[in-house]
């Protein structure tokens, strides 16, 4: 990505982000007939809604710091959104992307995304390959990279990588680190290839129902993060030192 078009992840990491993605309509709402009351405007990050019916009264606009059409992708949506922020977590800074939605709003498409075509891949994945060509190109630095991931349902913490995925975890606060979910499974990974594989087994474990509007719907709240220690190994360094501070965590929200 030409670096002219990035804004400077600095900014990212101090400031909420807030942008909106449509879907189109699934085969229940064209089966109902029903009408797209949605617009918007990709370079004012504006969205309007129409109402039905009424065709003289003016539709009501909403600007957000980006807006995504039906006809944008996934691509499109993380290298303008996400992909400074990523970056900034490989620079040793705290990153979180959130997607939040009702059901059948498009959060696992985007998060997740799908295979074909590529453009349509979710957050996540290109998540991945960001990371790990991050680090394949710093020098005189070492990361250690580990993986967890979590469901929230019925207001109780699930691991949805350990070894008893139904048993209950407890929710903690440490007095320098903050919240964090004690004895979550932590797993260590060296590729992409392992995180897609980490992220499949902790898929299969949530909790899924059947919803008018979604039939494969995870009627749950999930979190995947990515920690990353950072080891500078310069050529002036007389041993290994972990830098104070150096783990950063990319944290993946489902909702």
């Amino acid at each position: 990505i030409p670096k002219n078009k990035l804004v400077p992840w600095v900014m990212v990491s101090e400031a909420v982000k807030v942008v909106v993605r449509c879907r189109p309509l699934n085969d229940r709402e064209k089966a109902l007939g029903s009408d797209t009351v949605l617009s918007m405007d990709p370079h004012r990050c504006q969205c309007s809604i129409h109402r039905p019916g009424a065709a003289d009264e003016p539709p009501k606009h909403f600007t957000f710091d980006g807006t995504y059409f039906i006809d944008q992708t996934t691509e499109q949506m993380y290298n303008e959104t996400a992909y400074a922020l990523v970056e900034g977590v490989t620079e040793g800074y705290n990153g979180t992307i959130f997607a939040y939605g009702q059901t059948g709003s498009g959060k696992s498409f985007t998060m997740q995304g799908v295979s074909e075509p590529a453009a349509q891949r979710g957050v996540i994945p290109r998540a991945f390959e960001h990371v790990f060509e991050s680090i394949q190109c710093a020098e005189n630095t070492k990361f250690l990279v580990r993986a967890s991931y979590l469901e929230i349902y019925n207001e109780e913490i699930r691991d949805l990588l350990g070894n008893d995925t139904k048993q209950k975890m407890e929710l903690k606060e440490h007095p320098e680190h903050g919240v964090y979910v004690r004895d979550l499974s932590m797993h260590t990974v060296h590729n992409v290839g392992e995180c897609e594989r980490i992220i499949e087994q902790g898929w299969r474990n949530r909790a899924v129902g059947y919803t008018l509007m979604n039939k494969d719907s995870s009627r749950s709240h999930s979190i995947f993060t990515i920690h990353l220690e950072i080891c500078n190994t310069g050529e002036h360094a007389h041993t290994i030192i972990i830098i104070p501070h150096s783990e950063s965590r990319t944290n993946l929200f489902n909702g």
